[in-house]
């Protein structure tokens, strides 16, 4: 199954793309107007994470990255009704610019656990970002689908892509 994301609430929903490939996937696509070096940096770098990382109506308020193969990563992102909401992982493998693989866990649950393989490709200055991330079991699939990450994804990198015309 593919779906465009298309609301009013995504700046660039154009730019965006979810495919479940399989009964275990998600994978986001989305086009930036930036480098792969610009774009590896703002997802890897908590000085540039607190800024974008998160849906609209979030804010990153803890951002620990120990980025090295077997290095962890541990996010919490606050919601404006006070909400907490951890995020945790491992760093797999770290090709800058390139490539980026990791665990990942919504609150702190083990059983929901994915598997994410991020790549970045840089055409005339412009970067495809495609994020796949691949659960245990359809289940887990569709349960993260049930809080609305394709919604949350899109405004996620809605925010990254304003960032990134910040960066330099």
């Amino acid at each position: 199954m593919d779906a465009k994301i298309r609301n009013s609430t995504t700046r660039n929903s154009d730019a965006f793309a979810l495919q479940m490939p399989s009964d275990r996937e998600i994978v986001f696509t989305r086009v930036f107007d930036a480098p792969a070096q610009r774009v590896f940096d703002a997802w890897t770098k908590p000085e540039h994470l607190v800024c974008w990382y998160g849906c609209r109506t979030s804010s990153l308020i803890v951002c620990d990255v120990d980025l090295r193969v077997g290095g962890a990563y541990h996010f919490v992102v606050r919601m404006t009704d006070g909400a907490k909401h951890p995020i945790s992982g491992k760093y797999r493998e770290i090709a800058p610019p390139t490539r980026l693989v990791f665990t990942e866990r919504f609150n702190s649950d083990p059983n929901k656990e994915a598997l994410v393989t991020l790549t970045l490709d840089e055409h005339d200055g412009k970067t495809t970002l495609t994020m796949r991330a691949l659960y245990r079991v359809l289940e887990d699939r569709n349960a993260m689908l049930d809080i609305g990450v394709d919604k949350g994804a899109a405004e996620t990198l809605d925010r990254l892509a304003q960032h990134l015309e910040t960066m330099t």
